[in-house]
């Protein structure tokens, strides 16, 4: 591990700030010095926690942007380093969740889903590395998710964009080596209290098997700064047996599908969830409304 970026007095982009792990992540990034430019679709939705950061000594300025509007991306970088400096830290914490039946999925959630959860890290990153690499120093934090590790069915698109936001974070990463400039993911599993499973345990009443365990959205943020402080490449935050079914998936991802299914039961809960959503997407059709869970 190499310390490589003090985080006292940096400044940090963190998207997704309006709700769930982003106003965790803010909070944390706050209590150790850093300022932050807080981003979400609408301004009015972080102003708040920008009065309340800012009451804490740090630098704040709120950004409204639809990161889904890849054009919008340079604009998001400029108005921050417009109102703090130049950009030390890019928390990507912007997601969208998708628990259906992929053959059922609309092209276009599909589409939707693809553009927030990977290209808009991915085209975000591009647009502060300039900087950082000139400057010698600077750290890209992906908030991923276990679902990007293993084998996790009615999750396919959510997975796959997972899966691959611990790609580029772990390929630029070794790209970047020596330069001064880092990348680390944070993977985190079940959260609840806060953010998206949180919504489907309260909409839903599902329970999470104790084999699979689950962790407070305050653990996600504390992993965000260890990540930082020490540089690490990848943090799975979980309390259950995660570790061992990671490795078991190398080997065997069947042998992980079954033990899952058989074991904790995850099939069978996220297929529960998926149907669910399958009904109320053509109660919605059919009425004409549309809703959707972004953070």
């Amino acid at each position: 591990m190499r310390a490589i970026l003090p985080l006292r007095g940096r400044n940090a982009i963190v998207t997704g700030a309006s709700r769930g792990l982003g106003v965790y992540i803010a909070r944390e990034l706050a209590s150790t010095g850093v300022n932050l430019a807080l981003v979400a679709r609408t301004r009015d939705a972080v102003a708040e926690l920008a009065r309340e950061l800012a009451s804490t000594g740090v630098k704040t300025v709120a950004i409204a942007a639809d990161l889904t509007d890849l054009a919008r991306l340079g604009a998001v970088v400029s108005e921050a380093e417009a109102a703090l400096g130049a950009t030390d830290i890019l928390v990507n914490n912007a997601g969208i969740d998708g628990i259906r039946v992929y053959a059922d999925e609309p092209d276009e959630q599909t589409e939707h889903l693809l553009q927030l959860n990977l290209a808009s890290p991915m085209l975000l990153t591009r647009k502060v590395l300039p900087g950082m690499l000139a400057r010698k120093r600077g750290h890209v934090v992906n908030i991923a998710s276990l679902a990007g590790k293993t084998s996790t069915p009615f999750s396919v698109s959510y997975s796959a964009s997972k899966a691959g936001l611990v790609g580029f974070s772990l390929s630029l990463r070794a790209e970047l080596h020596g330069s001064g400039v880092s990348a680390s993911v944070i993977c985190p599993g079940f959260v609840t209290g806060e953010g998206m499973w949180a919504k489907q345990e309260a909409a839903h009443g599902v329970q999470v098997a104790a084999l699979l365990g689950t962790s407070r959205p305050e653990q996600v943020a504390r992993a965000v700064r260890v990540a930082l402080r020490d540089d690490r490449a990848e943090m799975a935050v979980n309390p259950g047996p995660i570790r061992m079914v990671q490795v078991l998936h190398q080997v065997s991802p069947d042998l992980v599908s079954w033990f899952q299914e058989r074991m904790l039961g995850l099939r069978g809960m996220l297929r529960t969830l998926a149907l669910s959503e399958s009904a109320e997407r053509a109660e919605r059709a059919e009425s004409g409304t549309q809703t959707g869970d972004r953070r």
